[in-house]
């Protein structure tokens, strides 16, 4: 089933994506509408899975990195992305062309357990690199 996004829903995701935990009131106000349809928008993308969780992004004093896969070439990347997307730390996991199969964005307490993030991702079966990146800072 094709997911068709009015420019209401898309307003609206953006204003979600910077507050998820902003009221629909507040949300009803900014987008000129109702409360009631923006009850029954945000009710719709998530039945329909344009939304699929509300997430919290923090700042401050943990780590953050992108670690950067390449997996063998006869496995499919799914089978090493759903491993590592259960894991504490791991925030979201993208499967990506171009050089890496995939991309993981991490938070931990420090580089100690970054490391043995990292060290954890090169023992699975199938991963044959992997690349850390720090980010050095969010801009929201």
């Amino acid at each position: 089933m094709a997911k068709t996004l009015t420019d209401l829903d898309r307003k609206l995701l953006a204003l979600l994506r910077q507050n998820g935990r902003e009221s629909f009131v507040n949300l009803a106000h900014a987008l000129a509408t109702s409360e009631g349809t923006v009850r029954s928008r945000v009710k719709r993308l998530c039945e329909t899975g344009v939304i699929r969780q509300f997430t919290i992004r923090t700042t401050g004093a943990n780590l953050k990195a992108l670690i950067e896969v390449v997996s063998d070439t006869d496995v499919g990347t799914s089978t090493v992305a759903e491993k590592i997307a259960a894991w504490v730390g791991v925030e979201v996991v993208y499967e990506t062309s171009g050089s890496d199969d995939i991309v993981v964005v991490v938070e931990t307490d420090d580089t100690d357990q970054l490391n043995a993030m990292v060290e954890d991702i090169r023992k699975l079966p199938n991963v044959r690199s992997t690349s850390t990146r720090l980010i050095l800072k969010e801009v929201v």
